[in-house]
């Protein structure tokens, strides 16, 4: 009876002993995948509930995936969330790529198996887009919207709070992200676009044009700066602009040793 009782006591405590030695883990992002955004995550345990977590996160230059209601869901809120206009620009035919880096530092919730989570987190991002976007152009005499396709670049710092929740068998888990707003600037902002209808413009011509821009977009002059140079238009960030983002729903494979 005795060896019996002791062996049952050796299979209990076998398997917290073991979860209690794994204090790295490395984790794959389902959902990212899923929209050609691939990220990698490495977690380091620092204590029962402290953990520090690193994502790297890669997308490369491609069309959005749904990008019909991206377009729309832009148009309907976003001045509020952006402050730029998105009656004019079209998402629906966007390229976009993205590089970056996020350090979280996360706090684990209670002491059951499958803990909640809520973190800390900062994030740089390095954006490479094409988006095409109608400008109005006045030439001779004669009114133009031209459809530009116009390439542009920016990186963006923000830090924000996420919550989700850990779900863990043995080595193997899934982590479920739920929401991670954040708040930071954009800068370095780089736009240029093409078009023959830009060239031979006198001056008063070139005054419309960046007229126009900056009504149908929203751009402010204390943040951007305009050219017109032969057939192209050039934006450039004079200072750091504000930048709102969003972590949504995700799901993270992760493997723990």
């Amino acid at each position: 009876m005795l060896i019996k009782r002791f062996l049952f006591c050796v299979c209990l405590w076998i398997p917290g002993s073991l979860s209690a030695q794994y204090k790295n883990s490395v984790r794959l992002n389902l959902t990212g995948a899923a929209l050609n955004l691939y990220s990698i995550q490495y977690e380091r345990q620092l204590s029962p509930r402290l953990a520090f977590n690193n994502t790297f996160f890669y997308r490369p230059k491609t069309n959005i995936p749904f990008g019909g209601f991206i377009d729309d869901l832009a148009k309907k809120h976003g001045v509020g969330l952006t402050g730029i206009r998105f009656e004019y620009i079209f998402m629906d035919e966007a390229q976009v790529g993205i590089m970056g880096y996020s350090p979280e530092l996360r706090y684990y919730l209670g002491k059951k198996k499958n803990k909640a989570f809520i973190g800390l987190f900062g994030m740089y991002e390095s954006f490479d887009m094409k988006v095409p976007a109608l400008v109005g152009v006045s030439k001779d005499g004669h009114y133009y919207d031209v459809k530009l396709p116009i390439n542009f670049t920016f990186r963006t710092f923000s830090g924000g709070i996420l919550v989700g929740k850990q779900f863990t068998w043995n080595r193997v888990g899934l982590d479920v992200v739920l929401l991670g707003p954040h708040l930071g600037v954009a800068d370095d902002f780089y736009a240029h676009g093409e078009n023959e209808n830009l060239q031979g413009l006198n001056e008063g011509e070139k005054q419309f044009v960046k007229d126009k821009i900056k009504e149908r977009f929203g751009l402010k002059d204390k943040y951007f700066n305009m050219e017109l140079n032969d057939n192209a238009a050039e934006i450039k960030s004079v200072r750091p602009v504000p930048y709102l983002g969003i972590r949504g729903l995700g799901f993270n494979l992760s493997y723990r040793f």
